[in-house]
């Protein structure tokens, strides 16, 4: 038998296997919308996404650009609202008027996690931003602002966003472990299962 068909029989099972491997949704800004709403994701973005739900359809995902959770930083032009914003941020269009779901996570040490939902409904032409904190305690918080600009039309700032919900405990989240092994300081797994988490 030549190698050719040799290593198409080979990959066969490779290829056949592919279709069980994890899928991940990204988040596509829409491209064409004459007035968009605009939302910025403050922390851990590599964690984030963007979902919105119209006519019983659901779109979005992720906001990182590949299979890889790197930070993925990215600036619109938004108000930034006297913030310092020089890293983990990202900004993007969405489209208004349309359920909007924006969810965030902390990962730590040792499986250690915690996560936070919003949702809301943008309005055209309107800022949005949403922040997660991860808290030095057992839990991590959130703020949902809108950046306004002041009566003077000179001065950007953050006030609280009152349209929003929360998908589980509002906008605090209890840090929880993912894996029940690691709630005990003493168990140490092993470093090629879980690279990193031998502290």
């Amino acid at each position: 038998m030549s190698s050719r068909p040799s290593l198409c029989l080979l990959a066969l099972p490779l290829l056949a296997g592919c279709q069980f491997l994890p899928h991940t949704n990204y988040f596509i800004a829409p491209v064409n919308e004459p007035n968009p709403a605009w939302v910025r994701i403050v922390n851990y973005t590599q964690h984030a996404g963007i979902y919105q739900d119209e006519k019983g359809v659901r779109t979005g995902g992720v906001i990182r650009s590949g299979p890889l959770p790197f930070i993925n930083t990215q600036d619109m032009g938004m108000p930034k609202a006297g913030q310092d914003l020089t890293f983990d941020y990202y900004e993007t269009r969405v489209r208004p008027d349309v359920e909007t779901e924006v969810s965030m996570m902390w990962e730590g040490p040792r499986t250690l996690s915690c996560f936070i939902t919003i949702t809301f409904t943008p309005k055209a032409g309107r800022y949005y931003q949403f922040m997660l904190n991860k808290g030095s305690g057992d839990f991590c918080t959130s703020d949902a602002s809108l950046i306004e600009c002041d009566k003077n039309g000179t001065t950007w700032h953050l006030t609280p966003n009152p349209e929003v919900t929360y998908k589980s405990n509002g906008s605090t989240a209890e840090k929880r472990f993912s894996n029940a092994r690691f709630e005990d300081p003493d168990y140490h797994p092993d470093p090629n299962l879980y690279p990193g988490t031998a502290l």
